[in-house]
């Protein structure tokens, strides 16, 4: 591509990254035109470059090649814009998912977002948050064995080791004297779920929470759903009251240093842990 102080690799929007090129290819690059982008790329049509970025048209499978062309993408520019495409237009989550991760693989050739890196795999398992949770104030050398022996959820030998060996690498958790002790005292996803990989975190908690529905019991729980009909402007209304709750329970536990017991709050309110025998 062009040199016009723009990097491809930043987008997950593959829209916002033609309004970013068109902008700058106007301001920098001459004898740039939409009519001169058709001719370049082989479209018939001059305006099909400002119907894709406006999103009153579609990239295919066969028109997104002749658009790389125009752009003058390199071989890896190309696939990524491609993937990017795909990643924008899926049909399917597992189709949005697949492409998700030719994104992840490119980015991290080309050493960018470490920390969009991290949060995929640290949100990649349901575990990892809740085996950070526990694991404060635990001995190193019999950490594995007291976190499976606390869980409700059976987790195998290999896959908390993986856990802690990951939430170690992002130094989420360090050892200190033998103990093990957080890093950080929160670490949260933020307001939005706009990355596929928290749509695939929040799909396994769901699965979680209908799995111990029917394993605890009803007096450790609290479980609620509300079909309300609503006028169109109390939606955002009640989206904020939700968002500013969470900002409650989060300001009420952010100094919790070593937790006694783990739980899930998605408006199903469920233990993870065994009771606690006095304080562990």
């Amino acid at each position: 591509m062009v040199d016009l102080n723009i990097n491809l690799f930043e987008y997950l929007d593959y829209r916002l990254f033609l309004r970013d090129y068109y902008k700058k290819a106007k301001e920098s690059k001459k004898g740039f035109s939409l009519r001169s982008f058709s001719k370049k790329a082989g479209f018939s049509s001059s305006n099909f470059f400002k119907l894709v970025m406006d999103g009153d048209r579609n990239l295919t499978s066969k028109s997104v090649i002749p658009f790389c062309k125009g752009l003058e993408l390199n071989q890896l520019e190309s696939k990524y814009f491609k993937s990017l495409v795909v990643f924008n237009q899926a049909d399917s989550h597992a189709e949005q998912e697949e492409a998700y991760q030719v994104l992840l693989k490119i980015r991290a050739q080309r050493k960018l977002e470490p920390l969009a890196l991290a949060q995929h795999e640290y949100f990649s398992k349901w575990y990892n948050p809740v085996v950070r949770e526990l694991i404060a104030g635990l001995k190193t050398t019999q950490s594995i064995f007291r976190l499976k022996e606390k869980l409700i959820e059976d987790l195998s030998e290999k896959e908390i080791k993986e856990s802690i060996e990951l939430l170690e690498s992002l130094e989420f958790i360090q050892e200190n004297n033998g103990l093990f002790e957080q890093k950080e005292g929160l670490v949260t996803s933020g307001v939005e779920c706009r990355s596929v990989t928290l749509l695939n975190y929040h799909i396994q908690i769901l699965e979680l929470v209908a799995r111990l529905l029917e394993r605890v019991p009803a007096q450790n729980r609290d479980v609620s759903a509300l079909t309300l009909g609503i006028k169109k402007e109390q939606f955002p209304k009640i989206k904020k009251m939700i968002q500013d709750f969470r900002k409650e329970i989060l300001n009420e536990v952010s100094g919790v240093k070593k937790s006694d017991d783990v739980i899930l709050l998605s408006m199903q309110l469920v233990p993870l842990t065994k009771p606690s025998k006095g304080n562990n």
